[in-house]
């Protein structure tokens, strides 16, 4: 489809896919399936459509990517004022970021509340952010966790 915005002219791309609810099942009304409909406008007119939606899929992976850098591992407000030690820094979080993943996947399988996709945010809120007490009972220190979550010891010893 050609378009023609300030003389320039552009491809629209379309892509429609059922909208499916939360156990995968596609919704129905009463005419039919639900669709979503994606438009992409583009100048690229070599590419096939699929291609175009590929790459901007892509394209959207990773401003997800840096999106989770900026605002969960401190990439938005660099703590120094050289290049070379933001580099090392951001390196650095970038490694993290990887055992943050890793960690959060292996931990989501025994932890409900928590999901494999769970963000920095929710990872704190589960586990950092608990209010707790050690108290003396019974001739030993007790740790006292002030929630109705629960957390068991064995669930981290596998």
């Amino acid at each position: 489809m050609d378009n023609l915005i300030d003389g320039k002219s552009y491809r629209l791309v379309v892509q429609h896919s059922p909208l499916k609810d939360k156990e995968g099942k596609q919704q129905t009304k009463m005419f039919g399936v639900i669709y979503t409909y994606s438009c992409i406008l583009a100048n690229n007119w070599t590419s096939t459509e699929k291609d175009i939606i590929t790459f901007y899929n892509e394209r959207g992976v990773s401003e997800k990517n840096f999106d989770i850098q900026n605002n969960d591992f401190g990439w938005s407000h660099l703590p120094f004022s050289f290049m070379a030690e933001n580099m090392v820094f951001m390196m650095v979080t970038a490694m993290l970021k990887n055992f943050y993943l890793y960690l959060v996947r292996r931990i989501s399988e025994k932890v409900k509340p928590l999901k494999k996709t769970s963000r920095l945010k929710a990872f704190i809120l589960h586990f950092v952010s608990v209010p707790a007490k050690w108290v003396r009972t019974g001739r030993k220190n007790v740790l006292n966790l002030y929630t109705n979550k629960a957390y068991y010891s064995e669930v981290f010893l596998e």
